[in-house]
């Protein structure tokens, strides 16, 4: 495997948080702050991860930790979500997940396009039509930090 990234999850404030909260670092870079260095125009800085414990719609939490828990293969996972709301009807970034032999691979990343329409008929609609930013490389994680860091979010 080449080059393999580091992925935390720490507490941190962030741009419209004034609380710490579990942030999503990479290389030592918060992930807003990654995406907003490489599309500043697209109002990316600020967006928090999708935690659990802050998504009030049920069936939303559980899409997600449903995509986090996934056995498949691949599938794509709500990273971000807008800090005004805790939804998965605003601003979502999602990561196309591959699992690969001791390695957790983020193919690309991209703003979800779901409609308000499409979510109403089930947050299964995530990641079904998503604009992805391709300036952002691929990035690989080994899965024993993946996972006991992101499951401060998601369990």
């Amino acid at each position: 495997m080449g080059l393999v990234n580091k992925i935390e999850v720490v507490p941190m404030k962030s741009e419209y948080c004034k609380v710490e909260h579990h942030t999503i670092v990479i290389d030592g870079t918060p992930l807003d702050l990654l995406l907003h260095n490489y599309y500043p125009s697209n109002n990316l800085l600020g967006m928090i991860p999708t935690i659990i414990d802050w998504v009030y719609d049920p069936k939303e939490k559980e899409c997600i930790k449903g995509r986090y828990n996934s056995i498949s293969k691949e599938v794509v996972l709500p990273v971000l979500m807008c800090p005004d709301d805790c939804d998965l009807l605003c601003t979502v970034i999602v990561a196309n997940v591959v699992k690969a032999d001791g390695y957790i691979i983020w193919k690309k990343v991209g703003i979800d396009m779901s409609t308000r329409e499409d979510m109403l008929l089930g947050c299964e609609r995530i990641g079904s039509k998503v604009d992805w930013l391709d300036r952002i490389s691929p990035m690989t994680f080994e899965e024993a930090q993946y996972s006991s860091h992101l499951s401060k979010i998601y369990d």
